[in-house]
């Protein structure tokens, strides 16, 4: 119990060593009453000796009788032996006796040892002056004692006490002298024990005698000589305190029983439905049983009689499992989560000396067996609560506290991991003492994965890293649910090292191996030997993991845990795709399809390596990449292209590097989208497309010996937009600046007719560019080919339509939009490949002419609506009809627009976005006071006349009771009623003329869409 003594011992302070020169008896203290009546003390002893209430009646917690304050009546009353405590001499009537015995032996001495004790009281500050034996502070008024001063007279240098106190949020301050503060003053922090002890020559001949008076306990027992007196760890203040100085072997001044409270270990429990109890100590039970109420909580923490140190603790909670070790709190509150299990340990000096024990009451089990020093207790897996805990710390070496059989009824340490595959998707996570990850039968490769201990008991970790494709083992170990390779960079595992650490690995062996998909599952190795294939660029599809007791036979042969990649002739070329939608894909070799084709998926990444070879030669890629253009070579594991960046490859170029150089040559191709497969490039030079906005799918990458036998293809390998000159000749102006793909050629708003124009491509695909006008009083003249006239020039004639189009391998990979400029329609419609552009027939002038090369099958570059027309130009209203329900769709061939405005109606033929007028009629709306439905409605319900008083014949119904109808006739007649049109007549219906009413009932068909506004 050296650890113990040392808390309990005489606190080590420097004392004074001086010369001590004492009488050889001392008066301790004065009996006449004069000395008490003019004590300052307000006290006066308790004669209630009931138990029935503690704290009213001033009683301990003992049961022993404690001195209270009477008020002010009992203001400087002394001390009496009459009044009575619990059947015994009260300590004051002791203390008094005590002291009288004294005073009769040294009554005839001159010189003694006078003692004063001054007490700083919360709300009165500094009280008066009391002797030795007189009580400092006050009682039964509830005011902490906050300060002392003790000072001693008749002493000589080098002698006197030291005193040293407990205080609230400070714990046990440093000893101060005679006559110094011993506590604190004015930061309202109160005392709650003390220690005193006296130093030098007076120790030798004297003992100082203390007791406590403290809030709920009352007065505790005497201590003395640098013993603890009061209370610690219960947050009780002193309230008053006795000091006596008597001789050496003097008997007590009263009872020395419980002279300090305070206890080895204290807890709490956060209990469901009550919240946190009160604390409990040493063994005492927290929680609750019976009840079925949960524990949710539990704090623990040492007491004022154990050695320095801490508690740290841990609980297993319902839907998390296992938390972090704490010395807070353990579990949860406020989130209706039980305990399930708890784990306690001790930390520093208390370490050394005692163990922590403890158990759990459960739910259908009850208590459960006692549990040490970092073991589990309760259960876990099983959905059981813990209700209530006992706590105790024991010697080393000491005897269990109970059965120890059975305290904790559950699961031990597994392994619980997920893996990530190549294009990101997540292998499905699994826990057990064996688990698997990945797919031993499918093609998905893994690029990451990462692994922890769950329902961790024992402490440690799980540490473990990868070797990946392209690479060396340059990863970082990582551990405990981290993933291995948290980057998506397509980079496949293909061999692991994992172990253990700390006492898990005491405990446990961890095994894994690997699966290839070139050569099955390979062998088991364990505690950090590598697994996998030992390089390469073929990534495993599946890895176990095995946790089993130290010292237990492998789960499995472990020949050929780690290989090499599959040795073959020559040098090889593996390649590897990231593609849009689907990610990095597994690496291929030596012609095989990288990417896709046929799913309108872009090629966005590509990473090419070589195999088999020396480390002075390798491969390096460069793409030319939407919106970025080429970019610079890379090697792997680097890559061309970007990820993440919604970006398309749609060229490459690849290229040896280093002694292969020498001996072979690279061919590639590019699978590209509208063209499929180009041809082949080699060596550094472009493949796929530029300028063209089309993008790489697939690619296919072969080494070939220099003058061995290379792939062919009859189409080009790289298609590139070709160059495009277009020039007119405008009136008054003559020939214009020749202008590139998708500029205009000639002018607007200048009324000037265009009156020749010549084309022409440059470009490394075969073919030409042809057009013919239609010339002015001429009609269609005769095609001509690259840079030759269409048209005329000096002759005044306008062009008033043109036809464009390509010739040979042009017409294979490019199409040749262009669109015309006219009088009074302005900018027509594009069109396409030989279609015509203009009008005919009507007499109106091209002024501006516009053409664009792009890739074959690629979309317009605007509007398509009507590029080519023989009608003269529509009048503002029908055109503005026209324009507002272009865009309008209909469940028919047909469509019947309203202007109420104008009254008219329009019956057009088509579809949404090519609609045409065939029919433009004056109608009668609805009058003001009964206006016209506006909106969309379709066609319904049709009948041949109506009308009481009148007729309207040939009625189509668009809405409930609006109906397209005749004029008004004599009810059963033709003969006109009222035959107003062009105007708000009707009420509410859209009146026609009768043979326009008769053509929409015999052509317009149901669900034909009809527009109002």
């Amino acid at each position: 119990m050296l650890a113990v003594r040392r808390h309990f011992g005489v606190i080590g302070v420097s004392a004074l060593i001086v010369a001590l020169s004492l009488s050889p008896v001392v008066s301790v203290r004065a009996a006449e009453s004069s000395d008490v009546e003019n004590s300052s003390t307000e006290m006066v002893i308790a004669e209630d000796k009931s138990y029935g209430d503690d704290v009213a009646n001033g009683q301990g917690v003992d049961g022993e009788v404690s001195v209270i304050d009477d008020g002010a009546e009992a203001a400087n009353r002394p001390q009496t032996s009459d009044n009575a405590g619990d059947g015994a001499e009260t300590d004051a009537s002791a203390a008094q006796n005590s002291s009288t015995a004294s005073e009769d032996a040294v009554s005839d001495q001159e010189d003694c040892v006078k003692l004063s004790v001054e007490a700083h009281v919360q709300n009165l500050g500094w009280q008066e002056v009391v002797g030795s034996g007189d009580v400092a502070g006050t009682i039964g008024r509830n005011l902490n004692l906050e300060g002392l001063r003790v000072t001693l007279e008749g002493v000589s240098a080098g002698s006197g006490l030291i005193v040293q106190t407990h205080v609230t949020n400070i714990g046990w301050m440093d000893a101060v002298a005679p006559g110094d503060v011993a506590g604190t003053v004015g930061r309202n922090l109160p005392i709650e024990a003390l220690r005193i002890t006296l130093t030098e020559d007076l120790m030798s001949q004297y003992d100082v005698w203390y007791r406590v008076h403290s809030a709920d306990f009352g007065w505790n027992g005497w201590a003395k000589n640098g013993e603890s007196a009061g209370s610690q760890g219960y947050a009780k203040a002193a309230q008053a305190v006795q000091i006596e100085l008597l001789p050496k072997g003097s008997a007590a001044p009263g009872s020395t029983e419980s002279p300090f409270r305070s206890y080895l270990l204290r807890y709490q429990a956060h209990v469901q439905g009550i919240g946190w109890q009160e604390f409990a100590v040493d063994g005492q039970t927290a929680g609750t049983t019976g009840r079925n109420l949960g524990l949710e909580s539990v704090t623990a923490s040492l007491g004022g009689l154990s050695p320095d140190g801490d508690v740290e603790l841990r609980a297993h909670v319902r839907d998390i499992g296992w938390q972090g070790w704490t010395r807070g709190n353990a579990g949860t509150t406020g989130r209706n989560l039980p305990i399930e299990a708890i784990q306690m340990r001790l930390t520093g000096e208390v370490s050394e000396f005692y163990s922590v024990w403890y158990r759990v009451h459960v739910t259908d089990f009850g208590w459960l067996g006692w549990v040490s020093d970092g073991g589990p207790a309760g259960t876990t897996g099983k959905a059981l609560n813990v209700q209530a805990v006992e706590i105790v710390l024991i010697e080393k070496g000491g005897v269990a506290p109970g059965d120890t059989s059975d305290g904790y009824v559950g699961g031990y340490e597994v392994v619980s991991a997920n893996g990530i595959y190549l294009d990101g998707t997540s292998a499905r996570p699994a826990k057990s003492a064996t688990i698997t990850i990945g797919n031993s039968e499918g093609e998905d490769t893994l690029r990451s994965f990462a692994a922890i201990i769950d329902n961790q008991i024992s402490e440690g970790s799980l540490i473990y890293r990868s070797r990946l494709a392209y690479s060396d083992w340059t990863q970082e170990w990582v551990s405990d649910g981290q993933q291995v390779n948290p980057n998506n960079d397509g980079l496949a595992i293909t061999a692991i090292e994992m172990k253990l650490a700390g006492s898990l690995s005491e405990k446990y062996d961890v095994w894994y191996r690997l699966y290839s998909p070139t050569v099955g599952w390979l062998g088991w190795a364990c505690n950090g030997a590598p697994a996998g294939i030992d390089g390469g660029s073929v990534g495993i599809t599946a890895l176990q993991i095995s946790l089993l007791e130290k010292g237990t036979e492998p789960p499995g042969s472990t020949e050929g845990a780690l290989v090499a990649p599959e040795a073959s002739a020559g040098p090889h070329v593996s390649y590897q795709a990231h593609v849009s939608e689907l990610g990095w894909q597994a690496s291929v070799a030596d012609g095989a399809d990288a990417g896709t084709s046929g799913r309108g998926l872009a090629l966005e990444g590509l990473r090419v390596a070589l195999e088999g070879v020396d480390q002075d030669s390798s491969v390096e890629v460069s793409a030319h990449v939407t919106d970025i253009g080429w970019q610079d070579f890379a090697a792997a594991p680097g890559y061309a292209g970007t990820t993440g960046q919604n970006r398309a490859i749609q060229a490459i170029k690849i290229q040896l590097t280093g002694g292969i150089a020498s001996s072979y040559d690279v061919y590639y191709r590019v699978h590209c989208a509208t063209y499929g497969w180009l041809g082949w490039a080699k060596n550094g030079e472009a493949a796929g497309t530029t300028g063209l906005n089309l993008q790489a799918e697939a690619v296919e990458v072969n080494l070939v010996t220099k003058g061995g036998e290379a792939p062919s293809s009859t189409a080009p390998a790289l298609i590139e937009l070709p160059t495009l000159s277009l020039e007119t000749h405008v009136q008054d102006l003559g020939w214009m600046v020749a202008v590139g793909n998708g500029a205009v050629s000639g002018t607007t708003g200048q009324g000037l007719k265009v009156e020749g124009i010549k084309l022409s491509v440059e470009s490394p695909v075969s073919g030409h560019i042809a057009y013919r006008a239609h010339v002015q009083d001429i009609g269609w003249q005769d095609q001509v080919v690259n840079g030759s006239l269409a048209g005329t020039t000096g002759q005044n004639k306008r062009v008033e339509a043109v036809q464009i189009q390509l010739t040979g391998n042009l017409a294979t990979y490019f199409d040749v939009w262009y669109r015309v400029h006219v009088e009074e329609y302005g900018w027509l419609g594009w069109t396409k490949n030989g279609a015509a552009a203009g009008t005919s027939k009507i007499g109106y002038r091209i002024e501006a002419v516009q053409v664009k090369l792009v890739a074959k099958n690629a979309p317009a570059p605007g509007s398509t609506y009507r590029p080519y027309t023989e009608e003269p130009i529509v009048p503002p209203d029908q055109a503005a009809m026209t324009s507002r329900i272009m865009n309008v769709g209909s469940a028919t061939n047909y469509l019947i627009a309203v202007d109420t405005i104008t009254c008219r109606t329009g019956i057009y033929t088509g579809s949404s976005g090519h609609w045409t007028l065939q029919y433009y009629w004056l109608c009668g709306p609805g009058k003001p006071t009964t206006p016209t439905v506006k909106g969309q409605y379709t066609v319904q319900a049709k009948g041949y006349v109506f009308g009481h008083g009148y007729s309207c014949y040939y009625y189509t119904q668009f809405y409930g009771d609006y109906l397209f109808h005749s004029i008004k006739y004599d009810q059963g007649t033709f003969n006109v009623q009222d035959g107003r049109l062009g105007m708000g007549v009707s009420e509410g219906c859209v009146r026609l003329a009768i043979e326009n009413a008769k053509w929409i009932y015999d052509n317009i068909p149901r669900g034909t869409k009809v527009v109002i506004w």
